[in-house]
């Protein structure tokens, strides 16, 4: 009798740890969704839980917050963007040496068309994520109060690009102070944003922009690698 019941027991558990599963998979697609469609300001659990199919109750069964939600939503988004791209950009610093001019365009304009096809895959979220980033400031406080959810994924994608280029210019035998990095990844992604905010304005093609950009990065590296110190092989 106690096999049969545990038998009888486990397909039961399994399916009610499925619908589970589907629930939350759900509750982050409307979260996805709806953040799309109005940015931080249009965020609330009550829409969330409405665009899953479920009452709002019920969404504390699968989330603590919405915070919660949103923070693991923007770590699914962040490494959705960032993985196929991540070795790409790590080789394109690590052989910067070794490249010539028309082989390091080549492939900085492969890095380059990897982070437009995202961000042309959902470019009303894009907008939002740049509207929504916090911006700097001197108060610790009111920065941290911000620096939750959705809202602060641009950001946490820049301090990726960081360790990015730490690692490719690791791998290249150099060394260079954390703020030059920062300075150097602030500038590519101020760049990048807005000429993508302008492709999709269709104020020019994407064509254009990528290959303005890869001008621009040719530039941008030659002197911040200029002024990283290289140990030798």
């Amino acid at each position: 009798m106690n096999i049969l019941a545990q038998n009888t027991n486990t397909p039961i558990e399994s399916k009610r740890e499925q619908a589970k599963a589907r629930t939350r998979r759900a509750l982050l697609k409307s979260a996805l969704r709806l953040y799309s469609l109005e940015g931080a300001q249009g965020m609330s659990m009550n829409k969330v839980a409405k665009g899953a199919g479920i009452a709002q109750p019920s969404f504390y069964n699968h989330f603590d917050s919405l915070d919660a939600l949103q923070n693991e939503l923007s770590a699914q988004l962040k490494e959705n963007y960032l993985s196929p791209m991540r070795l790409a950009w790590v080789n394109m610093l690590k052989d910067y040496d070794a490249l010539s001019k028309d082989q390091f365009n080549q492939q900085c304009r492969q890095c380059l068309t990897l982070i437009f096809d995202s961000a042309f895959r959902n470019i009303a979220l894009f907008q939002h994520l740049l509207e929504d980033r916090p911006r700097f400031t001197a108060d610790i406080e009111n920065q941290s109060s911000l620096n939750n959810g959705l809202g602060n994924l641009v950001a946490d994608i820049q301090e990726e690009w960081t360790e990015i280029f730490m690692q490719g210019l690791q791998l290249s035998n150099r060394t260079c102070e954390r703020s030059a990095v920062n300075l150097c990844v602030d500038m590519a992604a101020a760049q990048v944003h807005e000429l993508i905010l302008g492709c999709h304005q269709q104020r020019y093609s994407r064509e254009q922009a990528i290959t303005t950009l890869s001008t621009s990065f040719d530039a941008l590296f030659a002197n911040f690698l200029h002024g990283s110190n290289h140990s030798g092989s």
